[in-house]
């Protein structure tokens, strides 16, 4: 144990025999459980030896991997969480990026609706649904009708992949058309077929490659019904995100892109970059930070990876997946 934390030893460490075999789905889950804090009626999160809550993006993925998982693990974290999100939440509606203050970002009020939806995809219960429409009443507020984009945030200037293509998600999830909002995305594809990150102001394009971008267009294609435009983003993933590419991402990232490949179809690269991410993604005290990372935190990417490995144990999950 060190600072209070137990030690997480490497499934290679452990082995004897094949039925000793860690569950990395169970390990995983309860490595991500340290970082909730209060009972299971009010719940809010934080960084491993931080008093601090965490931002509302890094805390969304946090309602998505519970919101995948808790239908087959118990006890359900999800209704605890949804009551800590009150502390995020803007006078004007939606959420801020932090407690009690900062920014409304369109993408993370998507991601914020998305996992209510995926909620409401289990349970069945109405009220995650109205929250996620509110939600989706927010994140249009950022679309540009003449170009189909969102912006990032608030008042910016610029009208992102994960914004555009999270809040197309979410709008098509209701029923809403996002034809004006799958034909920017397909502007921002680059002659790989890959989407690029983020149109500017001045109408230049920023031309870096993420994994969860490719994935937003494939499974928001797929929601609206253009099956077609999904299986080009899908083919386009799959010819350039090898499992060295895929680790260069953040493992937060590469669940955006795992969950939206795998409602296409089965892929042998996710679960061979699981695979390495089973053995070589964890530090020794069992989060995700050895691998890609999106920033110097340890909650994000580890519950990316609760989300990865909940849907390769359960493949019964895959086609419920928001």
């Amino acid at each position: 144990m060190v600072d209070g934390e137990p030690l997480y030893v490497f499934p290679s460490r452990l082995l004897t025999r094949e039925t000793d075999r860690v569950d990395p789905y169970e390990s995983i889950r309860a490595t991500l459980r340290r970082s909730l804090v209060g009972g299971g009626r009010f719940t809010w999160v934080r960084e491993p030896g931080s008093a601090l809550a965490i931002a509302c993006w890094p805390f969304s993925q946090v309602m998505h991997a519970y919101a995948l998982s808790d239908p087959v693990s118990g006890p359900a974290r999800f209704p605890g969480l949804t009551r800590g999100l009150n502390g995020y939440r803007d006078p004007k509606g939606g959420y801020r990026e932090s407690i009690g203050r900062g920014k409304r970002y369109f993408d993370d009020n998507a991601w914020v609706g998305l996992a209510f939806l995926q909620r409401h995809a289990f349970s069945g219960g109405q009220h995650s649904r109205h929250r996620a429409v509110s939600l989706d009443e927010v994140v249009q507020g950022g679309l540009d009708p003449t170009t189909g984009g969102i912006l990032w945030v608030e008042d910016g200037n610029t009208f992102n992949a994960c914004s555009t293509g999270a809040g197309a998600l979410l709008h098509t999830e209701l029923g809403g058309n996002i034809d004006a909002s799958l034909d920017f995305l397909s502007s921002l594809r680059n002659a790989d077929g890959l989407v690029r990150d983020h149109l500017r102001a001045d109408g230049s394009i920023e031309a870096s490659i993420y994994s969860y971008n490719q994935g937003l267009l494939m499974a928001a294609a797929l929601r609206a019904g253009d099956r077609r435009l999904a299986e080009q983003a899908c083919e386009a993933g799959d010819a350039y995100f090898t499992v060295d590419r895929l680790w260069e991402q953040a493992v937060c990232f590469n669940a955006i892109y795992a969950k939206a490949r795998l409602r296409i179809g089965d892929s042998a690269q996710i679960r061979d970059y699981a695979d390495r991410l089973e053995v070589e993604g964890r530090d020794e005290h069992g989060w995700f930070t050895a691998a890609g990372r999106y920033d110097e935190g340890s909650v994000l990417d580890t519950a990316g990876a609760l989300q990865i490995f909940t849907l390769l144990r359960f493949g019964h999950l895959i086609q419920r997946v928001v």
